[in-house]
């Protein structure tokens, strides 16, 4: 199984105006293990903290994607994380 050591941030709030009601708002931080690359049409999970984004509407570019309620950022915090970029195909 792959694995990798990232740190999640919130971009931009594109529903909520600031006020998310679960205290998730821009800026906030998550870093944690992930299995998998985001997928449009599913929610994004980082590790078992138990964090995940709503569905994933959209992939923007390797390291940036939306989902119905965000915009979030992946950093890759390990060197060897290097080939690891999310597809930019997008969902037929």
């Amino acid at each position: 199984m792959n694995k990798w050591k990232v740190k999640i941030t919130k971009l931009s709030d594109d529903h909520f105006e600031g006020n998310h009601p679960n205290g998730i708002n821009t800026g906030f931080v998550k870093e944690g293990i992930i299995f998998d690359k985001p997928k449009v049409g599913e929610m994004f999970h980082v590790g078992f903290s138990g964090f995940h984004t709503s569905k994933v509407t959209d992939i923007i570019d390797e390291n940036t994607f939306k989902t119905i309620y965000s915009t979030y950022k992946i950093e890759y915090l390990k060197e060897e994380n290097r080939e690891f970029k999310i597809d930019t195909l997008k969902k037929d």
